[in-house]
């Protein structure tokens, strides 16, 4: 999901990709780790923003990593400017449409794999089907033998 800040009350500031396309955990790895989930579970962007709640969400020893990546992350939250009367939007990045649907997942769980292409041949025999099964592991080199079992 990507989400488009609005007025910030139906997105989650520690968890959902709303900051630059990507989710605070992904651009400050060690500060998120220090913030219990009871706070990362529920604290919307427009809760943390408002009243910089979100600072004291944060948990335990100030190193100075955890200052250099909350100093960072300062910086980019003081850019954010919330729009009161506009909803966020939360757009499902695998589709044109941006909607979800259960194809668009479907689909997205195969970028990047290389189909293989004589299924039929090993599905539409008359073999019975612990053949088929047994073909279909061969082929996709799943079977246990000797020389995987090393």
């Amino acid at each position: 999901m990507a989400t488009e800040i609005g007025d910030g009350t139906n997105t989650l500031f520690w968890k959902d990709r709303w900051l630059l396309g990507q989710r605070i955990e992904d651009l400050s790895p060690v500060l998120a780790s220090m913030v219990p989930g009871r706070f990362a579970n529920r604290r919307t962007v427009n809760d943390a923003i408002s009243n910089m709640a979100w600072i004291r969400d944060i948990h335990g020893e100030a190193t100075p990593e955890v200052i250099a990546e909350f100093l960072k992350l300062c910086d980019i939250i003081d850019q954010v400017e919330l729009q009161p009367d506009t909803p966020d939007r939360h757009t499902w990045r695998f589709s044109t449409s941006g909607q979800y649907t259960a194809k668009s997942a479907y689909d997205t769980l195969f970028l990047g794999s290389v189909p293989f292409e004589p299924w039929e041949r090993v599905w539409k025999s008359w073999a019975p089907g612990k053949c088929h099964f047994f073909l279909w592991l061969a082929v996709h080199r799943r079977c246990w033998t000797a020389d995987r079992l090393r």
